[in-house]
């Protein structure tokens, strides 16, 4: 029997900051979580469910889909949301993930990302799958 993808490795929880970059004045830092989860109809690809922690909650703030490269061993994800285009790139070693936010067209950083892999009952209650359902 073959060996389960390497994406579905990453699946879990992870925990940590995103850090603002730059001149970014509606920028807020923030302690987050995030929710790997593997997509089963595609081995290479992840589901990120972004949370960040307010006043000991976690509140929703998306989700979205990652594509995994197994030799660079890295996460892209790439993005519209409003007037904004971006693309998360992650970097895996181990039970750590750095990373960051970049805004095109103009490629600035906007985020720096430290997460690493805790339990579940290390962080804030996951928020219910439905609340990271865009309208």
């Amino acid at each position: 029997m073959a060996s389960p993808p390497a994406a579905s490795a990453l699946a879990g929880t992870w925990s940590g900051t995103s850090t603002c970059v730059g001149d970014r004045p509606a920028c807020k830092n923030e302690v987050v979580v995030y929710r790997f989860v593997a997509l089963d109809d595609h081995p290479k690809q992840l589901r990120l469910l972004g949370d960040k922690i307010i006043g000991g909650k976690r509140l929703p703030m998306g989700a979205l889909e990652f594509e995994y490269d197994e030799p660079t061993k890295t996460l892209r994800g790439e993005f519209t949301r409003g007037q904004t285009h971006g693309v998360w790139s992650f970097r895996v070693e181990g039970d750590a993930i750095t990373g960051t936010l970049v805004i095109l067209p103009e490629r600035s950083v906007a985020r720096d990302v430290k997460v690493h892999r805790v339990k579940d009952t290390e962080v804030p209650a996951a928020p219910a799958i439905h609340e990271y359902d865009e309208d």
